[in-house]
């Protein structure tokens, strides 16, 4: 029998990938991220499917790193259950911030070597700034 394929990854699955990402604890590894997740989904993805997005393959990476630095807890975890919440809440927003800054920093690479490889091609700044036509949202199909 052959087996079900996974849906595509859309956006919101991406999303999915990596909030779980920005919340992990622990050991991390491809197998636990792709058993998380379908967890969370109820579809299977490989690890080949998940890297091929960058958005995920870059969160990966970098939880992996911040993950490496980090030593178990000695204390005891504070007993209000409030407290935890926020302390993981906040633990979140950290990873979350981390990777976006992480992503903007190759958005903005990404920038640079645009721009520099147009006014190779003699495009200039102003050409890329000029804004875009606007639609014409009058026209209909019968009417030109």
């Amino acid at each position: 029998m052959k087996k079900d394929r996974a849906p595509d990854l859309t956006d919101a699955r991406i999303a999915i990938v990596v909030e779980t990402l920005d919340a992990w604890k622990g050991k991390l590894t491809w197998d636990l991220l792709i058993d998380a997740v379908e967890a969370a989904t109820g579809h299977r993805y490989s690890r080949f499917t998940f890297a091929e997005y960058p958005q995920i393959a870059n969160a990966f990476s970098l939880k992996k790193e911040s993950l490496r630095g980090t030593l178990p807890r000695t204390r005891g975890e504070p007993r209000d259950e409030r407290v935890r919440a926020a302390i993981a809440q906040a633990d979140r927003y950290k990873s979350k911030v981390e990777r976006l800054e992480a992503e903007n920093q190759l958005l903005l690479e990404q920038f640079v070597t645009w721009a520099t490889n147009a006014e190779r091609k003699g495009v200039t700044m102003d050409m890329l700034n000029a804004p875009l036509p606007k639609p014409e949202r009058e026209r209909t199909k019968g009417t030109k």
